[in-house]
């Protein structure tokens, strides 16, 4: 992304999703403290209303007491009767549909208790202590009973609906600082320069040039040449570089862009493997992706000493049959990138396709190597590169790493 024009727009998209970002925050912080203002202030209401139950009952009983007042009781009563039920039509109001068929419960007892308080306040004006205190002991407890229970139920519904609200107020929010933190790195992702400089890369290895796909039939001999040459020990050496083929009146290939979300298909692809016999059509995608014109999988025997091709794209059968296996110490990419697990290349030249021996690594160590045969100089691309590093980590969880024993054995 190096054009003004874009990095701008890109700019104020960032800009934009941070602001839209902010704003829902904000939105979500203010009502969840207002869930919490408003359940704080109803539970205590529902509290005082339990309280004021109590407390009616009390005022009650004193009227059969010995030496109390009855007519002050009374008054009593019927002030917190009224105190009690305005306090739960309140509470009945402002709670949610789980809490109000309790608070229903709570007035109809409420009702019932005032009923049977006047009755109750009849038998002990007329000094009938004995029929008040039956009534009272009997139905008041029962109905006062009744009303406390409702009331908490009710609170303890209206309590749990406002938390879930409250909860839910929280999920909004991570949600919106999780988007906010994808959508930065994204945009900074997009906002990096996109071409860096190339890195010199120095040959590593002579892996198979030629394929049955690229090749008329009369150059089988040319195939079979690049096959031979890949056991060679003397057709490489670490520190020399391919000679570089001529580019004087010739125009350079463009370099090939890799498609990232088919890398990341392939991958997952990779990862639902129950069956071997699906590797030749993911590794014909896997060649697609990396503009390859040839891939061989090397595995390692069970001792670690030898690499064998077990599955290949791109190569006839008579040619596959003729490759045999690669020593671990031979002086080839394939066995480097095997003794390494680092990532070889091979640059192209004026006869040759370029090459990538990507190693298969697994907590245990390089168990094989995924070795392509590329085109348009896509060896020294990173982008390319990078893609058959990730094709190849993919490759080595599906092949599992070798014994401790082999391990030890190969290092020795």
């Amino acid at each position: 992304m190096t054009r003004p024009a874009v990095r701008l727009a890109l700019l104020m998209i960032f800009l934009a999703a941070m602001g839209a970002t902010a704003y829902l925050f904000w939105m979500a912080e203010r009502q969840s403290q207002l869930t919490e203002t408003t359940l704080r202030a109803f539970d205590a209401s529902a509290r005082a209303a339990e309280s004021i139950v109590f407390d009616l009952r009390t005022a009650q009983q004193a009227y059969v007491a010995a030496g109390q007042g009855v007519d002050f009781w009374i008054s009593r009563t019927t002030a917190l009767t009224g105190d009690l039920k305005s306090r739960v039509a309140w509470l009945k109001s402002d709670a949610g549909p789980a809490s109000a068929s309790a608070f229903d419960d709570a007035l109809s007892a409420l009702d019932d208790f005032e009923h049977m308080d006047l009755r109750a306040r009849d038998y002990a004006r007329n000094r009938q202590s004995l029929q008040a205190s039956d009534l009272i002991f009997t139905a008041g407890l029962d109905l006062t009973r009744k009303m406390s229970d409702a009331i908490e139920r009710a609170r303890t519904a209206e309590v749990s609906g406002r938390d879930s609200v409250r909860a839910a107020l929280q999920r909004r929010e991570a949600f919106s600082l999780g988007a906010a933190a994808a959508a930065a790195t994204l945009i900074v992702l997009l906002l990096m320069p996109s071409r860096r400089p190339a890195r010199p890369i120095e040959a590593a290895a002579q892996v198979p040039t030629a394929s049955s796909t690229s090749l008329p039939a009369d150059d089988t001999s040319l195939a079979l040449d690049s096959f031979d040459a890949l056991d060679a020990d003397e057709s490489w050496t670490p520190a020399a570089p391919m000679p570089a083929a001529p580019t004087s009146g010739v125009t350079p290939a463009p370099a090939p862009a890799v498609d990232l979300q088919a890398v990341a298909i392939v991958c997952n692809d990779l990862a639902r493997v129950i069956d071997t016999r699906a590797l030749p059509e993911l590794l014909e995608r896997t060649a697609g992706v990396l503009d390859a014109s040839g891939i061989i999988l090397w595995i390692a025997d069970p001792d670690g000493r030898e690499l064998a091709p077990i599955v290949t794209h791109g190569y006839a059968s008579n040619l596959v049959t003729r490759l045999g296996t690669i020593a671990r110490d031979a002086q080839n990419a394939t066995a480097a990138a095997y003794r390494t697990s680092l990532l070889q290349t091979v640059k192209a030249d004026a006869v040759s396709n370029g090459a990538i021996a990507a190693p298969l690594v697994t907590p245990a160590g390089c168990v094989g190597v995924m070795a392509a045969e590329v085109r348009h100089d896509a060896e020294r691309q990173d982008t390319v590169l990078a893609a058959a590093s990730i094709v190849a980590a993919q490759l080595a969880a599906l092949v599992g790493p070798p014994s401790s024993r082999a391990k030890a054995e190969a290092v020795s």
